[in-house]
């Protein structure tokens, strides 16, 4: 478990308050004399809570009116926090499908890259992964990790280092991503085996370098887990 000082827990609470919506774009955050009182930390503790959350273009300090939510056009989503806190957000659903938007984007080039770029490595790699996926039915945790391994090994079959960092960067909220999908999966009859057979195509076309199938594929999969999200 993560341990915290008393700045970073106060930049925690402040930013999950943003995140959820407790405090809206346009409202005036307290004054730092209120929240020293409030959460029994110092003036600085607050003054570098603020900074902090400035620096992730959370709010903004407006003359005559104080700190103020920014508008959400403006956050800094690719900030590891911000997507945490949204990621872990009571109200997360809307979230969860802005990352299958993303997954419909980048993920279907990622998998034509890999089929144009996979090494012999690579493919054993992607293969070992797969065949951990199939055993780890049954298992949410082994699931959720193993889902994600794969995916991280087909980005790095593209062999373009943006695309595996940008995966590396989204780790937690892709963990949540899968953690949320398996739980739907568990009410749907028949959708865990087509699931399953959807990452095999996959494979099996990155597997045979035929990029055009490889990227169809992956467009497959992102529509079968739209489809579960929705369900």
């Amino acid at each position: 478990m993560a341990i915290y000082n008393l700045t970073d827990q106060l930049i925690h609470e402040l930013g999950k308050q943003i995140i959820n919506g407790d405090r809206l774009p346009g409202d005036t955050l307290p004054k730092i004399e209120t929240l020293s009182e409030k959460y029994g930390v110092s003036r600085t503790v607050v003054r570098e809570a603020f900074k902090a959350l400035s620096a992730r273009r959370l709010v903004k300090s407006v003359p005559k009116l104080g700190t103020i939510v920014s508008p959400r056009s403006e956050w800094q989503w690719w900030d590891t926090d911000v997507l945490a806190w949204a990621s872990d957000s009571g109200n997360n659903r809307d979230f969860l499908f802005k990352l299958n938007e993303l997954g419909h984007t980048i993920e279907p080039a990622a998998a034509k890259l890999a089929a144009k770029n996979a090494s012999h490595a690579d493919i054993e790699k992607m293969t070992e992964c797969y065949y951990k996926l199939e055993k780890s039915l049954g298992d949410i945790d082994a699931w959720a990790h193993t889902d994600y391994q794969f995916h991280k090994s087909i980005y790095q079959a593209s062999h373009n280092e943006l695309l595996v960092n940008m995966l590396q960067m989204l780790y937690k909220v892709q963990l949540d991503y899968r953690y949320a999908t398996i739980a739907r999966l568990d009410h749907l009859q028949g959708e865990t085996e087509k699931y399953l057979r959807l990452h095999k195509d996959l494979l099996i076309a990155i597997c045979s370098h035929d990029e055009n199938l490889a990227q169809h594929r992956m467009y497959e999969l992102q529509e079968e887990l739209a489809f579960i999200l929705s369900s």
